[in-house]
């Protein structure tokens, strides 16, 4: 039997890791878990937000489990991996893993982290953006910042996919006002400019304060990542999987505001 057990597991380490097990790892590397409380916890500030100034308390704690049961971490968790699964190759898989799991890998991981939740206080997010509005835009880490958020294609990506969960919500909603998809698509569209400036802020905000701690050369490390094939997948493969989720996620929302808006109504 222990022979038997020895054979097993010798078998198990000499066999390469199969893709499902590459994603796995790779998740793990990036932290989607703890991505994903965040986002839950973020969840339940914007189910709080809805109740209140969208529902005038209507909802009641019934909303609020709805809401916590729309932000399953088991069905985000889903996304992320099955968008991994289809768009990432093995070759792909194992220079993200390499990346990830390096010491400068674990490090932009956790500063990113640290500074979501930060960002979660207001004051602080307050503090964040005045630093930005008035900081110097000619200093190394801006120039910095600027060149990894243009090379991610941050900002455009950002505004797509907050254009894409908002017209989701609304859709959920449908109240029968008469408003078509098309000409609600453009209602949302008209907002473009507002919105590509706070997320311009927020973002620039975000990764002053989050990449305060790296160096010169480790910021360069990371754009060249960014700039590399592989980087470009795990930046692609990210925020689709994100718009799949929060589309889903924003569309439930709507139809869980429509519910209460419509009980309200009899």
């Amino acid at each position: 039997m222990r022979l038997f057990a020895a054979i097993a597991a010798f078998c198990l380490w000499a066999l390469p890791l199969q893709a499902d097990e590459k994603v796995e790892r790779l998740m793990q590397a990036l932290q989607i878990e703890e991505i994903i409380d965040i986002l839950r916890d973020e969840g339940s500030a914007l189910g709080q937000e809805l109740q209140e100034n969208f529902l005038s308390d209507n909802g009641g704690p019934v909303f609020l489990e709805q809401v916590d049961r729309i932000y399953a971490a088991d069905k985000m968790h889903e996304h992320v991996e099955l968008v991994f699964e289809e768009t990432l190759t093995d070759s792909q898989l194992d220079r993200a893993i390499l990346f990830f799991e390096s010491d400068l890998g674990q490090t932009i991981v956790s500063l990113e982290i640290s500074a979501r939740v930060a960002l979660s206080d207001d004051a602080i997010e307050d503090m964040a953006e005045e630093a930005y509005k008035k900081g110097d835009r000619e200093s190394q880490l801006y120039r910095l910042v600027d060149e990894y958020i243009e090379v991610n294609n941050l900002v455009d990506e950002n505004v797509q996919n907050a254009i894409s969960a908002d017209y989701s919500f609304f859709r959920g909603l449908n109240l029968g006002v008469g408003i078509d998809d098309v000409e609600l698509l453009a209602q949302i569209l008209s907002q473009k400019d507002s919105v590509t400036e706070e997320t311009r802020t927020w973002l620039y905000s975000f990764f002053l304060l989050a990449y305060q701690p790296l160096n010169d050369a480790q910021m360069r490390e990371n754009i060249a990542f960014s700039r590399t094939d592989t980087g470009r997948a795990i930046n692609d493969a990210l925020f689709e999987s994100f718009d799949r989720m929060f589309d889903s996620i924003y569309f439930q929302l709507g139809q869980a505001v429509a519910q209460v808006l419509k009980g309200s109504d009899l």
